[in-house]
């Protein structure tokens, strides 16, 4: 619609302009120029009708046979017959040849008798201007009025050229269009037959599965209604006690809760009798006697124990412990100055160092604290707690131990996690790593394999340690399962409750005898 529209608004303009310069004129157009207005009639059909065609392609319309269309296509392309006016203008050059010699003196050889003539004729020339000048006036007329016309007919051939260009164009894209077209009909076709042949063949297996399946359907629907009422009865009790045990449990949570206030509110009642009790008293009272070691090792000299070498054969290549070390570098990732204390051979040291992390270490042994020298790593040989005493407060920007923390008394151990607490700044991480006392297997071939371990430390007891020490966000991050020591599942044919209940329990047991050898307690100041 919208390509009728801009052409008829075009032939609207193209007649405007052929008809102005007609107004002023009172002649009548040419016989040329009825062929012109012939040729623009002709074009104008022939548009309407190409506009026509491309209208019922593009509105699908049905009535429009292909047939037809491919008789257009084929049509060559329009050529509008132009009036020749070269005759035109060979008169219009006779009218400016006679125009020009109306009134001229014709030479000739000179002489009395040829000055004679030319004198009589330019007194017959001044004599007839009455009749000569209105000649000129309406020569010069015609002659512009001729002018004008070829004017005129000149701009028609070339405004008809155009319009006849235009046709040609929109006339090839219709053809292109219709092509296109019908060649997407004919792709719609074959694809809608397909699919009414696959929708028959979808139809037929669901009918035949409807069939097959209609009986069982029925029969469950009869047990299913016959057992309706019993699994809404059962359903009813079941969420009645989940309901009862969600308000139960939260009860237990609120009395655990309750009770542990009240028994620190007792206690702080005790010491505060004590004190009060204790302050009229004048004597000294005797010093509180720290914890004793577990398992006191009582070994004064380093050539009665080669610990260096006990290390190396037993703690595991460097390469190993760097790998499984590499997991706590995200934690000091952007900080500087981080401390790692007992650092050993310096595989940590050596992780932060490639990572870009600021960092040193502190060992008490001289066989580490040489090879980590030699290494070009920044240590010190000092023991652990003179330097965190020597260290200011709030100065360090992470502390790193790994192995450390079962060497230590448990009066020790509060010790060092109260330390760690006080020298480190505001949002920085402490690691302690230890083996994990909860693994049998870890328990007897790890703790006891060393002689200079005094105390395992339980995950639980070494996490409320740092939360009371005012560690925030403290989680037990646990690695290394012996898994390749642990029980295979039972596999039976068939599936029972007994079998399960077996398997859940091996489960239970490898959890114990060879779960995760080692764990580390991560907190945030």
């Amino acid at each position: 619609m919208s390509q009728t529209q801009n052409i008829d608004e075009i032939m609207q303009r193209i007649r405007a302009q052929v008809r102005k310069p007609e107004a002023p004129s009172e002649a009548k157009p040419t016989t040329g120029t009825a062929t012109q207005d012939e040729s623009i009639a002709s074009l104008l059909q022939r548009i309407r009708s190409k506009t026509q065609a491309a209208q019922s392609y593009d509105s699908g319309n049905a009535d429009a046979s292909p047939s037809a269309n491919a008789g257009s296509s084929a049509e060559a392309p329009y050529q509008p017959k132009f009036h020749e006016l070269s005759q035109l203008r060979a008169e219009l050059a006779t009218t400016l040849e006679g125009s020009r010699q109306t009134g001229q003196l014709n030479p000739r050889n000179p002489g009395l008798i040829n000055n004679l003539i030319q004198f009589v004729k330019k007194v017959m020339r001044r004599s007839l201007t009455w009749y000569t000048r209105p000649l000129h006036v309406f020569q010069g007329g015609v002659i512009r009025a001729l002018q004008q016309i070829i004017g005129i007919l000149e701009n028609y051939r070339a405004q008809i050229q155009g319009l006849a260009d235009r046709s040609n164009l929109l006339s090839e894209r219709v053809k292109s269009h219709a092509e296109d077209v019908q060649r997407a009909s004919e792709r719609l076709d074959s694809q809608q037959r397909d699919f009414q042949q696959r929708l028959q063949q979808l139809a037929q297996l669901m009918e035949a599965g409807f069939a097959s399946s209609e009986a069982k359907l029925q029969q469950a629907l009869r047990e299913l209604a016959q057992n309706d009422q019993n699994a809404r009865q059962i359903q009813a009790v079941k969420a009645e006690l989940q309901a009862q045990r969600h308000e139960m449990h939260s009860f237990l949570i609120q009395l655990q809760q309750a009770t542990s206030q009240h028994r620190v509110r007792e206690r702080d009642l005790r010491r505060l009798a004590h004190a009060v009790e204790q302050s009229g008293l004048k004597q000294e009272q005797p010093a509180v006697t720290p914890v004793p070691p577990m398992f006191p090792s009582e070994i004064k000299k380093e050539f009665e124990f080669d610990y260096f070498v006990f290390e190396d054969q037993y703690r595991g290549d460097e390469s190993d412990i760097r790998q499984r070390q590499q997991a706590y570098v995200e934690y000091f990732r952007g900080r500087d100055n981080v401390v790692d204390i007992g650092c050993g051979r310096g595989e940590f040291l050596e992780i932060l160092r490639d990572n870009g992390i600021s960092a040193r270490g502190v060992e008490l042994g001289i066989d580490p604290y040489l090879l980590c020298k030699e290494k070009g790593l920044d240590v010190i040989q000092q023991d652990l707690f003179e330097f965190l005493e020597s260290t200011p407060d709030e100065s360090l920007g992470g502390i790193f131990s790994a192995q450390v923390i079962e060497h230590m008394t448990a009066s020790d151990q509060l010790r060092y996690v109260s330390l760690a607490y006080r020298k480190t700044k505001p949002g920085s991480p402490v690691i302690f790593e230890t083996i994990n006392p909860q693994c049998v297997y870890a328990l007897v071939r790890n703790f006891f394999l060393d002689p200079t371990h005094v105390r395992p430390v339980h995950p639980e007891t070494l996490k409320f340690a740092m939360e009371s020490a005012k560690f925030r966000h403290v989680e037990l991050r646990f690695s290394g399962p012996a898994s390749y020591l642990q029980i295979p599942h039972l596999v039976l044919d068939g599936d029972s409750d007994a079998l399960q209940q077996f398997n859940s329990g091996i489960e239970r047991l490898n959890e114990l005898l060879y779960g995760y050898q080692d764990y580390a307690a991560v907190g945030w100041k």
